[in-house]
């Protein structure tokens, strides 16, 4: 510009602006290989190797991914429950979170807090333990943030949350009394409408209890077997154990009736790289991970037993929805869902 400036005024000839021209255009053609070559012989800083190293790992991960929570509740203990991890995990992941609750009580009982309460109290307890892992004094989140991070809206008509799932949210926390029909092996029906509407993750919660404990430190137990539902189970977990500065347990089920001459070595490998997995995972979020194995033709079987010895926390799951007329659960998720006695966050996809 300066150069055609020159050239127009009189200042500069032509074989002068040729050459101006030549050389910005040489020079800016030059740099980006230069200095490619140059930095390619820059060695890394340890803290460039490491931040290098996260992003790779973090591409194939969905939770890093997520943006946005749909928190879906009613007056019951299940809504209590999903109201409060949803509240973990927004503050851990530092998300967004639009919270719709039923304005209904269970059981003729007054609800003692809104689902925005206990997300709010949720946030302001989940990062109050983030601080205290790293040897920062405890200090409750600021209110504007807590407004920030958490919106509350009315359910007018029954279509309401169907209308506000189809908004751009990465996963929909659930927590309705009675998650599922009584009769048939499908879900409620307002849940239902909710599952076609919505092609993400659904967090539905079960066996949900009013006496969980925002401080309490999460002792969560996830069966995985290396599908990316169980992986995305198990991201979801390791953020709650992070959030209530908690552990993680992950269980990996070998079905000795698939134990052949030709499968044994096969099938031990994949269930160790799973374990290996989440080791891996638990590491990188700071959250100490437990690995166990079980061999168990049964895998609910197996899963309750251990529920059972060790008494955990929470047992999350990671299903995929099967596809027919409607979207509903496999039969083995299905008899997961009927011998869970303990508070269980079941993510279907």
């Amino acid at each position: 510009i300066i150069a055609s400036i020159g050239l127009a005024s009189g200042a500069l000839n032509s074989q002068l602006y040729t050459m101006i021209v030549a050389m910005a255009v040489v020079t800016t053609m030059a740099m980006p290989p230069t200095l490619r070559w140059m930095l390619a012989r820059v060695p890394l800083r340890d803290e460039e190797a490491k931040r290098l190293e996260k992003e790779e790992a973090e591409e194939q991960d969905s939770v890093p991914k997520m943006e946005r929570a749909l928190v879906f509740v009613d007056g019951s203990a299940n809504g209590a429950g999903a109201a409060l991890l949803a509240g973990m995990f927004a503050a851990q992941r530092q998300i967004l979170v639009t919270v719709m609750q039923k304005a209904e009580a269970a059981g003729g009982v007054d609800i003692p807090a809104t689902g925005r309460q206990i997300l709010s109290a949720a946030v302001a307890a989940a990062n109050k333990n983030e601080h205290a892992s790293h040897g920062e004094s405890p200090a409750p989140i600021a209110t504007m943030t807590l407004n920030d991070l958490v919106h509350a809206k009315p359910i007018e008509t029954d279509d309401t949350v169907t209308i506000e799932a189809a908004k751009g949210y990465s996963i929909i926390f659930a927590g309705l009394e009675h998650p599922f029909a009584v009769t048939a092996k499908r879900f409620d029906e307002r849940l239902q409408r909710l599952v076609e509407a919505f092609d993400g993750p659904i967090a539905i919660m079960l066996n949900g209890t009013r006496r969980a404990s925002r401080e309490t430190a999460l002792d969560i137990l996830v069966p995985t077997g290396g599908t990316p539902e169980a992986r995305l189970a198990l991201e979801i977990a390791l953020a709650l154990a992070k959030a209530s500065n908690g552990s993680l347990t992950a269980l990996h089920v070998f079905d000795p009736r698939e134990d052949t001459e030709l499968l044994r070595g096969r099938a031990r490998r994949q269930g160790m790289s799973v374990l290996v997995d989440a080791r891996r995972l638990g590491k990188r979020s700071d959250v100490p991970v437990r690995a166990i194995t079980m061999t168990n033709p049964s895998p609910e079987a197996a899963i309750r037993r251990a529920m059972r010895n060790s008494r955990y926390d929470l047992l999350v799951i990671g299903t995929s929805l099967r596809q027919g007329q409607t979207k509903f659960l496999g039969p083995r998720s299905t008899a997961l869902v009927e011998m869970a006695r303990t508070p269980t966050l079941l993510i279907a996809r």
